[in-house]
């Protein structure tokens, strides 16, 4: 068995909303000013942005189209 699971396309387009999502509500939270601030959140915002960002680049990495010739992308 491989070490990395597999993705399934179907569900990268919901994962990438999700991390268009987080990435606006860390830029939300940085907006503020440095007081009001909620360290918590962000680096939960930010953890879960990281895992996302691993997921949704895994998953078009194993779904790319490539030649059947050379390997180069299509």
């Amino acid at each position: 068995m491989s070490d990395s699971p597999k993705t399934l396309s179907g569900f990268l387009d919901i994962f990438e909303g999700r991390l268009n999502k987080l990435r606006q509500k860390l830029k939300q939270e940085l907006e503020k000013s440095k007081s009001e601030r909620c360290r918590t959140t962000i680096k939960s915002v930010l953890r879960d942005a990281r895992k996302l960002k691993k997921v949704v680049q895994q998953g078009k990495e194993e779904n790319k189209q490539s030649c059947p010739h050379c390997g180069g992308k299509i």
